[in-house]
């Protein structure tokens, strides 16, 4: 089994080519298909996270039990039969996707949308390929929990590095040849389905073999009921406080905002995708560890884990913060657009980081099966952020639906945190919050804050993209000074031993 230094790196490099994707192809997506036509790929994406819910669970239940039984001789039929039941599910379910945006493509166009140059007709169309390419795509997403649960996280950044490359830069003689949602849409499709059938083959490949076929055996889901359960729960409250704020902003602002808005959206989420390979790594690892009764090794990964993240989340979000016109003006060298997208992106970064920070605990929390925290957590962020968001959105539009998100994280780390120590790691609250993740926010945040104010321009050419790439190098070396054994401990205690 690869050693879970080779999996973080692994999971890095799919992250960031997925990261460089995005920064090289969207811009041009919105100059081929225009600023209202792109905001519909921002109503795609709002798309597939609602639907993320409709696995009910089921790849994070997966992943945990492929993770601390697939390798267990007496466990190896279980867990074939377990995916093969979860697959068959998967896959129906697929189809429902589709079949539902199909069902209410027509009134979205005509009833939600604030539609401009792009036609009801066109709208109506596009969301009807969108419900397509979103099924197509969907099954890969359990397929890829598989894969993390048996830590083949090397062969599977390989596959999604291939199909990313393929999704953002294929897509550029489609759109040549037709400037059009509906093309750009056809194409995602294709890639798709072309992926989750891949990386399907790959999980078959690499599960132990036993002499009985796999079956679907409506009791392998049933035993896992309690806990996708909760994963459901969980996905259900998370995704609407993380999608209020596209839903009001759609609703009561002109489409072209959330085009604006998507591009806000989307350098936030380069957080998320620095968070991700670490917590796909460390979750089967806490899964393992907890079934092996492992506390000292538990306590030890924990730690150092929370720290290396608040290294990088506090050096990224201290640049973004302070930066953050610079960036988007370098990246997509329209200085009106930089000057809109920069107020509302600059806060959902400090929402993102609030976010990234809570996602180890998370991880903990899953891997001792328990979801009643998170639950509340999400539901009690979900109540508030409501009728926050729909006052703010009616008054600040761009820059107030970003308050939910804000909202709803700060109440993760503020109450969750000391919650969660109270009955994991009983008395590591204090370690957490002001001695893991302390330090390097506060250094990373100072640091920027005095390069800024250094006689530093930053013009969009190659120089330009130099010195923000060493501003970002300072402010990483000063937030990893604050942990002056950090950069020991990843190489010395990162390689847990298989046990």
């Amino acid at each position: 089994m690869a050693a879970l230094r080779v999996n973080i790196i692994a999971n890095y490099i799919g992250q960031a080519w997925l990261a460089v994707m995005g920064i090289i192809f969207m811009p041009i997506y919105m100059k081929l298909l225009g600023v209202e036509a792109f905001g519909l790929v921002g109503v795609m994406l709002s798309f597939q996270a609602i639907f993320q819910l409709f696995d009910f669970g089921i790849g994070g239940t997966v992943n945990r039990e492929l993770s601390r039984y697939a390798h267990k001789a007496d466990s190896i039929a279980h867990s074939r039969d377990l995916v093969r039941s979860s697959e068959i599910l998967i896959w129906g379910i697929a189809a429902f996707i589709a079949l539902t945006l199909w069902s209410v493509s027509s009134f979205i166009a005509h009833h939600w949308l604030n539609l401009e140059s792009v036609s009801s007709s066109q709208a109506a169309t596009a969301i009807t390929l969108m419900g397509v390419a979103i099924a197509l795509l969907w099954p890969n997403t359990f397929y890829t929990n598989c894969l993390s649960g048996l830590e083949k996280q090397p062969q599977m950044n390989a596959a999604q590095i291939i199909f990313t490359t393929l999704r953002y830069a294929g897509v550029l003689p489609v759109l040549w040849y037709s400037a059009t949602i509906e093309a750009f849409l056809s194409w995602y499709a294709l890639i798709g389905a072309l992926q989750s059938l891949i990386t399907g083959f790959m999980v078959w490949s690499y599960l132990p073999n036993h002499q009985e076929k796999a079956r679907f055996k409506i009791e392998t889901l049933k035993g896992a009921k309690k806990f996708s359960g909760g994963l459901f729960a969980i996905g259900v409250l998370a995704l609407g406080v993380s999608q209020i704020d596209r839903v009001f902003l759609t609703s009561l602002r002109p489409l072209e905002e959330m085009g604006y808005y998507t591009l806000a959206l989307s350098v936030a989420a380069g957080l998320g995708r620095i968070v991700q390979p670490m917590f796909n790594a460390v979750y089967p690892r806490f899964s393992r560890l907890v079934a092996q009764k492992n506390q000292k090794e538990l306590e030890t990964l924990y730690h150092l884990s929370s720290q290396y993240l608040a290294v990088v989340i506090a050096a990224v979000t201290a640049v973004l913060v302070i930066f953050a016109y610079d960036v988007l003006f370098l990246w997509t060298g329209d200085a009106i657009l930089a000057s809109k997208v920069a107020p509302p992106m600059q806060l959902l970064v400090i929402g993102s980081a609030l976010n990234g920070l809570v996602n180890i605990p998370y991880a903990l929390q899953l891997a001792n099966g328990w979801t009643r925290l998170a639950v509340g957590l999400n539901a009690v962020s979900l109540l508030l952020g409501i009728p926050v968001c729909f006052w703010a959105v009616q008054k600040y539009g761009m820059l107030g639906a970003t308050f939910p998100w804000l909202l709803g994280n700060f109440i993760s780390v503020i109450i969750g945190i000391p919650l969660m120590h109270r009955k994991l790691l009983h008395g590591h609250a204090f370690q957490w919050l002001l001695k893991d993740n302390f330090p390097p926010l506060l250094v990373g945040m100072l640091c920027a804050l005095v390069i800024s104010v250094l006689p530093i321009e930053l013009e969009r050419n190659l120089l330009g993209l130099i010195k923000l790439v060493a501003i970002c190098i300072a402010v990483l070396a000063a937030c990893l000074l604050s942990h002056p054994r950090l950069a020991i401990a990843i190489t010395s205690k990162f390689k847990i031993t298989n046990g």
